[in-house]
């Protein structure tokens, strides 16, 4: 169940799903005045009992992507990371986050997909070590 953000500044909105894989969506501008209302998002997630295997971070609507929120974000990354759960990110629409992205090298380092449903139909771990094994065991 989808839960708003009603604390935050009006020039980024968030929304946050429960259970796994959990989707936390942003929209607007996402900088330095905005970016611990991402960080608390994510966190929430994550403190799920038991954590999500997934969190899907969806960067559609971001119209402005500083250089501390993609810190912030790769520091949600490795939190991610420490609870076992693997982060990906969606694509932003407009140019600007999108460059700064792959200015800065965060896009090759992040599991980016083109959007909500890409990113929710890769599976999870146990999906993807399904296939490694069909994959393996075809090759023998």
């Amino acid at each position: 169940m989808p839960s708003a953000d009603r604390s935050r500044p009006d020039r980024l909105t968030t929304s946050r799903s429960h259970g796994d894989p959990a989707v936390v969506t942003l929209d607007g501008e996402l900088d330095s005045g905005t970016v611990l209302i991402m960080a608390r998002a994510v966190a929430q997630c994550l403190a799920q009992d038991p954590a999500p295997e997934v969190v899907v971070l969806d960067l559609t609507g971001v119209t402005l992507l500083a250089a501390p929120a993609i810190r912030v974000l790769l520091h949600a990354r490795d939190h991610a990371a420490r609870c076992r759960t693997t982060l990906r990110i969606t694509a932003p629409r407009h140019p600007g986050p999108l460059r700064a992205l792959r200015i800065s090298g965060a896009y090759a380092i992040f599991d980016v997909y083109v959007d909500r449903v890409a990113a929710l139909a890769a599976g999870d771990r146990n999906s993807f070590l399904e296939l490694a094994h069909r994959m393996w065991t075809a090759g023998h």
